[in-house]
């Protein structure tokens, strides 16, 4: 069912990495991605994902002055933490379509972050203000990338069509270095035997579609 990977695997171009988890599992679904996610303890709560640890070093001052790209891009999967800094901000963008997302830039306007009370409220102006002017600014950057390129081969199913959408935009050299793309499914109550190999199935093949497709870049 993953014979899509084999090429990767006989050319050296793919690593399997055993025993991913942790100890004493509380077989909560929701508890053990947020682990994941954190890259904390099991028995820490932490609201800020490793990855949006590391972004808001590399950003510290992402909400007023955002870089001319975006950090991340998350592609489905909402509700996960990963790109949260501690102040609970995603430092990702959240992308499903991204001639929509060029529709808002269009539209849009920038807010002055700025002119605010000095006071808790014209904090949560502030907040609210940069989130607006970021989504206006990382539409259209996302759009013309996405609207520089094309895909070179055709890909199947969900996890293939969000592959697709960044190999898009890494090939029209969006520049951002940080994607995440989601397969649900997993969580497979019954019918195990055709279920899973059928997920297994779509991960190799949008991942082998997804090299090919980039190394016609």
């Amino acid at each position: 069912y993953m014979s899509g990977l084999e090429e990767l695997w006989n050319d050296g171009a793919m690593k399997v990495v055993n025993s991913v988890g942790y100890p004493d599992q509380n077989l909560s679904h929701f508890r053990s991605s947020d682990i994941w996610a954190s890259g904390s303890d099991s028995n820490a709560f932490d609201t800020s994902g490793w990855l949006g640890r590391f972004l808001n070093d590399q950003y510290p001052d992402y909400i007023t002055n955002p870089p001319d790209q975006p950090p991340a891009i998350q592609i489905g999967g909402t509700g996960n933490i990963i790109f949260n800094d501690t102040d609970s901000s995603n430092m990702g963008v959240i992308v499903n379509n991204p001639d929509e997302l060029f529709q808002i830039a269009q539209n849009g306007e920038l807010y002055d972050v700025n002119d605010v009370p000095d006071c808790y409220y014209g904090e949560q102006l502030t907040y609210m203000r940069a989130i607006a002017n970021s989504t206006f600014q990382y539409a259209e950057v996302i759009a013309d990338a996405y609207n520089a390129s094309s895909n070179a081969v055709e890909y199947e199913f969900s996890l293939g069509q969000q592959l697709a959408l960044v190999a898009r935009l890494i090939k029209g050299n969006l520049g951002t270095q940080l994607y995440m793309v989601t397969l649900d499914g997993f969580d497979t109550h019954a019918l195990q035997n055709e279920s899973h190999p059928f997920l297994l199935f779509q991960l190799a093949n949008a991942v082998q579609n997804f090299y090919q497709d980039l190394a016609t870049a």
